[in-house]
């Protein structure tokens, strides 16, 4: 089973250069050493902060425990807080209602991701509609959800609903219709409570390295 590490800061004012060099020089690279695998990197370009989100893989929560709590993971961090603020982190699983396949780096790619938490009693019906109504509508509006996570350690929302998109503008297309209004009210009057939601922007520190290795292996 798939495990998602995500964690979440701002950048200290006056150390944007200095936060960059180590994120690209030291702190990626030493997350996929310890066997935690970057698959994103995004800044909030709307929606609630902190503004930069760090996402990593592993194959099981196993895997994970052992690279957090390694010493160079310790070490590692203890530096990356020089230079961040407002620092938290999750774990999340598959919720098993949307299927994922082989869940990778998707370059250049911009998200829009929901959060919420179901009813209690209302898990069915949820069920339901999520596969019937929500997941078709997504699709049809071309933001299609890619990925559904449950959060097993972290604060909540506890569910996130991840869709995917080339840009901004194909976002604001698919939000600003009454397909998308629709489903959403249902949503959020029938089956969920503490609805909000995310526009994510690459940054770039994980998916030009990744296309750069991918170049390179056809040198």
């Amino acid at each position: 089973m798939a495990v998602l590490f995500t964690q979440h800061w701002d950048v200290a004012p006056g150390k944007q250069n200095a936060y960059s060099d180590f994120v690209m020089t030291s702190y990626n690279p030493t997350l996929e050493r310890l066997g935690i695998k970057l698959v994103g990197g995004y800044y909030v370009a709307v929606g609630m902060g902190p503004r930069i989100i760090a996402v990593g893989l592993t194959k099981s929560l196993h895997e994970l425990e052992q690279a957090l709590t390694t010493a160079e993971y310790q070490d590692i961090t203890s530096r990356l807080m020089e230079f961040v603020t407002h620092y938290h982190s999750k774990i999340l699983a598959p919720t098993g209602r949307v299927p994922m396949g082989d869940y990778k780096v998707q370059t250049g790619i911009w998200k829009f991701n929901q959060y919420w938490n179901i009813i209690p009693g209302m898990e069915e019906e949820y069920t339901k509609f999520v596969k019937e109504e929500h997941l078709p509508t997504m699709e049809k509006l071309g933001v299609p959800v890619v990925a559904g996570w449950r959060v097993v350690v972290g604060s909540g929302p506890y569910i996130v609903s991840e869709s995917s998109a080339r840009g901004i503008v194909d976002i604001a297309k698919a939000i600003d219709t009454d397909d998308f209004r629709r489903v959403v009210r249902k949503l959020k009057t029938t089956y969920v409570t503490d609805y909000h939601s995310r526009i994510l922007a690459p940054t770039g520190r994980i998916d030009i390295p990744y296309f750069m290795q991918e170049m390179m292996k056809g040198l």
